[in-house]
C-alpha cells in the first residue's frame, strides 16, 4: 500500500492525460510543465512494467491496461475529492468581497455565488458591483471580475474566467420581419442596440459586413442588463451571447438570427498575488476557475 500511494501524483497527471488524451492538456490542467508530465507517466510504466499509452505525434491514446487502470483510479480520485470537501464544507471559513463589472455581476455571478454559499455556508461572499475595478487589498476588495482589459497590472495575480462571442440575436418577431425566406438578414433596415458604446458592433461588422457602416446606426445603453431588456422588448437588434443572455435565448425572447459570431471580450478574475493560498478567496477563486473550465477549453 505504501508502495502504491507514493505514486498518488502520478496517477494524478495519469488521470488528467487519459481523461484529454493529452499530456500538454493535463499539464496545463494541473499548472506543470510538459516533461514533467511525461516524467510521470514513464514512471508510472515502470512501476507497472507495461505501457499505459500509445504515442502518436500529435496525441495520445490509452493502451489496453491503461483503458483498464482509468476508470478504478478516477472513481479513487473522486473519493478523495468528495471526502476533502466535504470537511471543507465545515471548516472553512471567511469573508470575501468581490468587486464585480455590473453585467456579470447580476446576470451570472450572483446565481454562482448562491451556490457556492449553499455548499460552503461558513463563507459570506460581499458581491459589489463596479463599473471601475475597484482596488484589491486591506480594506477594498479580496477579489475583482472584470474585462481582461480593466484589470490592474501590477500586483494581481489574473486568470482569464470566460470569453464573451457575440451574435446577432432579436425577438422572434424582429427577427422574421428583418429575415427574407432564405434566412438572410436585410441589415439596411437593422435598428442595433449598443451597450457601452458601439465598438462590440463595429467589430462584428468590420468582420462580416466590412463594406457597411451600420453599425454607427442605432441606439446606446449604458449597461448591458438594460440593452438586453430593450432587446427583449423587441427595440431592436443585439449581440448576444450564450453566458449573459442565457435566461433570454433559453425562454425564446431572444433567437439567435445570424450564425456569424465575434469575439467581444474576455472576463478575467484577479486577487492580491501576496493572497494566501488557504484563504477563502482563493478557494472561492478556485471553486469559479473549476465551475468555468468547460467554458476556457
Amino acid at each position: 500500500m505504501g508502495n502504491t500511494l507514493r505514486h498518488l501524483n502520478a496517477l494524478r497527471v495519469f488521470e488528467a492525460a487519459a481523461r484529454h488524451s493529452s499530456f500538454a492538456k493535463a499539464a496545463s490542467e494541473l499548472n506543470l510543465s510538459h516533461s514533467v508530465v511525461s516524467q510521470h507517466i514513464k514512471n508510472l510504466e515502470r512501476w507497472f512494467e507495461t505501457d499505459l499509452f500509445i504515442r502518436h505525434r500529435n496525441r495520445v491514446e490509452l493502451s489496453e491496461d491503461g483503458r483498464t487502470l482509468l476508470p478504478q483510479i478516477a472513481s479513487g480520485l473522486q473519493t478523495l475529492t468528495d471526502a476533502s470537501e466535504t470537511l471543507l464544507r465545515k471548516t472553512r471559513t471567511g469573508t470575501v468581497v468581490v468587486s464585480a463589472e455590473p453585467a456579470i455581476a447580476s446576470l451570472w455571478l450572483r446565481k454562482r455565488i448562491t451556490e457556492f454559499c449553499n455548499l460552503f455556508p461558513r463563507i459570506d461572499v460581499d458581491l459589489r458591483p463596479a463599473w471601475t475595478p475597484a482596488q484589491i487589498g486591506d480594506g477594498h476588495a479580496d477579489i475583482v471580475i472584470h474585462f481582461e482589459t480593466r484589470l490592474p497590472g501590477r500586483g494581481v495575480a489574473k486568470d482569464r474566467l470566460f470569453p464573451i462571442d457575440g451574435f446577432p440575436a432579436a425577438t422572434p418577431h424582429l427577427s422574421a420581419k428583418l429575415s427574407s425566406q432564405d434566412n438572410e438578414v436585410d441589415w439596411s433596415r437593422a435598428f442595433l442596440i449598443h451597450d457601452n458604446g458601439k465598438e462590440t458592433w463595429h467589430k462584428w461588422y468590420a468582420t462580416h459586413e466590412p463594406e457597411s457602416t451600420g453599425w454607427n446606426a442605432g441606439k446606446v445603453y449604458s449597461d448591458l442588463s438594460l440593452a438586453i431588456d430593450a432587446a427583449a422588448d423587441g427595440e431592436g437588434v443585439i449581440l448576444a451571447d450564450k453566458i449573459l443572455c442565457e435566461r433570454e435565448l433559453f425562454s425564446g425572447r431572444l433567437v439567435r438570427m445570424d450564425p456569424r459570431s465575434t469575439r467581444c471580450i474576455w472576463y478575467e478574475i484577479g486577487l492580491d498575488k501576496n493572497t494566501s493560498g488557504s484563504s477563502a478567496a482563493s478557494f472561492f477563486k478556485n471553486w469559479l476557475l473549476e465551475q468555468t473550465k468547460h467554458l476556457r477549453d
